[in-house]
């Protein structure tokens, strides 16, 4: 029998929240399978009102944190993480709260990946301005750590949110909620290298990939220190690993093709990737048994 290659990667497991193929029953399926396999996180995607005919599969969806409140008494050991949380359309002081809550309820298991969010018809829809959303996602950080940090004044110059002499309890069980930077762009580099724990961005075809992380560790030397945990789509029925994602940019996927997937794997533990969270319905189209087989075919190649 082949030796089994050792990764020292570790893989989160997106769950169906969204998408034509999505349901509470589905949700819980693939939470407690990835818990059973080993992985070490289940993941929500994040939308809120989505405009008809976007052309993604974000029109339905289940709300991300609130999903995150349902698995939490369902799962014992997997951390529970939103990937990524649209900030600038919520009040930040609000999600300070709801996470918390879970990080307590869950025995502080609660991750948070942060995007600034990319359609302005969705903004507009929530009320939420979408030209200054990078600036405001900025500051939603500082609110959501100077809270969970047990600080009692806050006050911004682009938020409303302002108090003195504020009592945050109880504060997450984790004591600071690790915050990742979801994005591709530079000002996402350059806000994971200031206020986030890691940098969360789509895999690109490997060669732009790699110039995007050597662009990332060229930042800084924070930038140089961050870890880079990636968002990576599994698709068992595709023949080709390339694909458009919902922006029109060029992505990479697992599929079906195991020795295609350990070359991938491989490429992204040498540019220093030390996490992924796997999603098994990219697309939102993915039936629930074939996300289920999609995740326990991985598990048993790359999970430990």
């Amino acid at each position: 029998m082949p030796q089994r290659v050792a990764y020292t990667m570790k893989f989160g497991v997106c769950v169906p929240n969204y998408g034509a193929t999505s349901s509470v029953e589905a949700v819980s399926a693939i939470a407690l399978e990835a818990e059973a396999l080993g992985y070490d996180s289940v993941w929500t995607t994040d939308h809120v009102l989505m405009p008809r005919n976007s052309g993604t599969p974000y029109e339905r969806i289940l709300d991300s944190i609130a999903t995150l409140a349902y698995l939490a008494p369902q799962t014992r050991n997997v951390r529970l993480g939103v990937s990524s949380l649209i900030i600038a359309m919520r009040n930040p002081a609000v999600v300070a709260k709801q996470l918390a809550s879970i990080d307590a309820f869950s025995g502080g298991r609660v991750l948070l990946a942060i995007g600034v969010g990319w359609n302005q018809r969705e903004f507009t829809s929530v009320g939420s301005d979408f030209h200054d959303r990078g600036r405001r996602v900025d500051e939603s950080i500082r609110l959501l750590k100077s809270l969970w940090r047990g600080e009692t004044d806050f006050e911004s110059t682009l938020l409303p949110q302002k108090f003195e002499d504020a009592i945050f309890e109880p504060r997450p069980a984790s004591k600071e909620i690790e915050i990742w930077i979801g994005g591709n762009s530079e000002p996402a580099m350059r806000r994971a290298a200031n206020l986030g724990d890691a940098w969360h961005p789509n895999v690109y075809p490997i060669d732009t990939f790699r110039d995007l992380v050597a662009q990332f560790r060229r930042l800084s030397p924070k930038a140089a220190e961050k870890r880079i945990c990636v968002r990576l789509g599994l698709d068992m029925q595709a023949e080709k690993a390339e694909y458009v994602g919902p922006q029109g940019d060029r992505r990479v996927r697992l599929t079906g093709n195991m020795e295609g997937n350990e070359k991938t794997i491989a490429d992204l533990e040498e540019l220093g990737v030390s996490f992924a969270v796997i999603v098994p319905s990219p697309e939102g189209k993915t039936p629930l048994q074939e996300q289920l087989e999609g995740i326990r075919a991985f598990a048993s190649k790359f999970v430990s």
